[in-house]
């Protein structure tokens, strides 16, 4: 049996890795073995290089379909038989040896006590002298299939179940043109654990550190990976899985028969039942091909100390031997010199670099990470020449543990802040103070806007009760609209897309106060036809507005005067009014309880006579009202033509 050697592994970070194994035979065909669940990436993938006189013919595989029948295996073996089954001539055997023949036409479930999970099923069987027998399926002992059709189906579906449960991997067969010595390589694209960064940072003195890096490889594949050789990239290729190992059953219209003999066929738009038309297959993404120079030429700079340039990382399309070579900065491959074992089921944690990098021991203090003590911190720079993934960092101080981190991703030239321990000589109380204050008012269309400065003082007070002297970067959250008050900030201060930073130097053993003031300037806008009659003859006296605008304005203050004057008019018209009607109801009253007879006849009539006075005199109170309310309209109409040249 030949057997496939894992000589070459390429993982990458999202989860899928490259393999190549090799072998050396003469057989004309081999098989070669694939996780079930790989096998769609296998396919479209793969890639076969032959060294000898023979080439690739053909790689042959098994698509577990069924040709005649299928077994609906739904969890239940009795109810999934008589389902293949039906419709076949069977013999039976009850439980007390009573041999029937006929053919099973059906099934169907009788209700079961709530005690039982056992199906209860009764059958219909046709004899051969027609008789239509019900038969439950508890009393039967055996069932034998007549027709060899139906045995050959069961015997071809019971092999498909059972290769399905014992089995998770195939035996894909290689087929070459050409018997002889041959060596073959294989190659494709597979699952496999992505590949974890780990870092270490050793402390040497006050500006320098050796920087490690680290990484966890985990080989869940079915082989062993016996002095292969490794290598570990960092990018992110786009990959995919696509069915396409399960055969492609394309949909063909269907045709109707013609009603009529001699009548032709009509077009398809009105005849034909037309499925949808089935999408093409997905073009498959070719597998990334890995330049020989890489590894040599990136292992001589980490054996060098030096850094691995992007120059030494080219990639070109495996289909194509003759494609053009592209450089690419996105990623940074690790190819370790030596060959590496990972037995299946392992995990192995390889150094990949070291190197000499700047840093610098600093404090930094968060109230929103901790309320009282800065985190000790080394701020480092990225001088590798590649970009740092996101991965776990441990820090450590005089050969000692000194605490860990989490590191988000670094790009080459960058610095990194790596807070890794509680500082708790030093005490630090954060107190906040605001305030708000109008600064502004100008005019803008028929709007006056008013300005106000919003400012918040931090106020820090840091204690360093430690013999030393500490470099401490104070973090303000960023609020939004608010910026450094430049003018009154007396330290140096940074802005990152978060916080602001103020960064200074306390002494040993003393205490420092501290303020970083923040300001933002809001506005807010009022409709000049709203605002106050003081509040306009504010906006007139104002030196930021025209000439024109003052005008506007004072002929608004004027025509605000005059409709003041007129709902005053119109108040007092309406107190008379009802008043009037006051001494109208009165009366009304009063001539209700009158006769017409003697004295109280001629009361009677004066007070008719009064209240038609009365009544005409309402009439030219509302009448005046009304008069007076369509001038306050014009007069509304006025002011807003006058806005509207503002």
């Amino acid at each position: 049996m030949v057997v496939f050697e894992v000589n070459e592994v390429t993982l990458y970070k999202m989860g899928v890795g490259w393999l190549s194994s090799k072998a050396s035979f003469t057989d004309k065909e081999v098989l070669f073995p694939v996780l079930v669940k790989n096998q769609d990436d296998f396919l479209k993938t793969f890639k076969v290089e032959v060294e000898g006189d023979a080439l690739l013919s053909s790689i042959a595989f098994d698509t577990d379909i069924a040709k005649d029948l299928e077994l609906h295996y739904d969890g239940n073996a009795l109810t999934s038989l008589f389902e293949l089954l039906s419709g076949s001539s069977v013999e039976l055997e009850t439980k007390d040896e009573k041999k029937l023949i006929g053919q099973l036409i059906g099934y169907q479930e009788l209700e079961t006590s709530s005690d039982s999970d056992v199906p209860n099923l009764e059958i219909v069987l046709v004899t051969k002298d027609k008789k239509i027998l019900h038969l439950n399926s508890n009393d039967l002992q055996s069932i034998i299939p007549i027709e060899e059709f139906y045995q050959k189906s069961l015997l071809d579906q019971m092999e498909i179940l059972s290769k399905s449960k014992k089995e998770d991997v195939k035996n894909l067969k290689i087929s070459f043109t050409d018997e002889g010595e041959k060596v073959v390589t294989v190659s494709y694209l597979t699952d496999l654990p992505a590949w974890q960064s780990s870092y270490r940072i050793y402390s040497l003195d006050k500006e320098n550190a050796v920087f490690e890096l680290w990484s966890i490889v985990t080989n869940n594949s079915q082989q062993d990976w016996i002095d292969a050789e490794l290598s570990l990239i960092t990018g992110l290729p786009i990959s995919f899985r696509y069915d396409i190992s399960s055969p492609w059953i394309i949909q063909r219209p269907y045709v109707k028969r013609p009603n009529q003999m001699g009548i032709r066929v009509m077009t398809p738009e009105a005849e034909y039942e037309e499925l949808a038309e089935p999408l093409a297959p997905m073009p498959v993404a070719a597998a990334p091909r890995r330049v020989k120079k890489m590894a040599a030429r990136a292992m001589a700079d980490i054996e060098s100390g030096g850094y691995i340039d992007d120059e030494s990382y080219e990639y070109g399309i495996g289909a194509a031997e003759s494609a053009e070579v592209i450089t690419t900065t996105e990623s940074v491959s690790f190819s370790l010199k030596q060959p590496v074992t990972i037995k299946k089921g392992e995990s192995a944690l390889l150094l990949l670099h070291s190197m000499n990098i700047p840093k610098e021991t600093i404090n930094i203090f968060n109230k929103q990470q901790h309320a009282s003590h800065p985190f000790k911190a080394i701020e480092v720079e990225n001088v590798t020449g590649y970009g740092w993934e996101e991965g776990p960092v441990t820090i450590y101080e005089k050969g000692s543990y000194a605490g860990e981190s989490m590191m988000k991703r670094v790009s080459k030239g960058d610095k990194q802040i790596i807070p890794y321990l509680v500082e708790q000589d030093i005490i630090i109380i954060q107190d906040e103070s605001s305030s708000t204050k109008k600064i502004g008012i100008s005019l803008s269309g028929q709007y006056y806007v008013e300005t106000y400065l919003n400012k918040k003082i931090f106020k820090l007070e840091i204690d360093n009760k430690s013999d030393q002297e500490k470099v401490i970067i104070c973090e303000i959250p960023k609020q939004y609209g608010f910026e450094l008050d430049e003018k009154k900030l007396k330290i140096e201060t940074k802005e990152t897309p978060n916080y602001f930073r103020a960064r200074l130097v306390v002494n040993q053993k003393s205490l420092t106060k501290l303020q970083i003031p923040i300001q933002k300037k809001t506005s807010e806008s009022v409709s000049i036809a709203s605002i106050s009659d003081e509040y306009l003859e504010d906006l007139i006296k104002l030196e930021t507005i025209t000439e024109k605008q003052a005008s506007i304005l004072k002929k608004i203050k004027q025509t605000r005067i005059e409709k003041k004057q007129i709902n005053e008019q119109i108040n007092l018209e309406q107190t008379n009014l009802n008043r009037i009607d006051q001494e109208y109801q009165r009366i009304t009253s009063s001539i209700e309880v009158l006769t017409s007879q003697g004295e109280e006849g001629k009361t009677r009539a004066k007070y008719v006579e009064r209240m038609n006075n009365l009544f005409e005199t309402m009439e030219n109170k509302r009448h005046s009202i009304e008069e007076l309310q369509e001038r306050i309209k014009t007069i509304d109409e006025e002011i807003y033509k006058l806005l509207d040249k503002l």
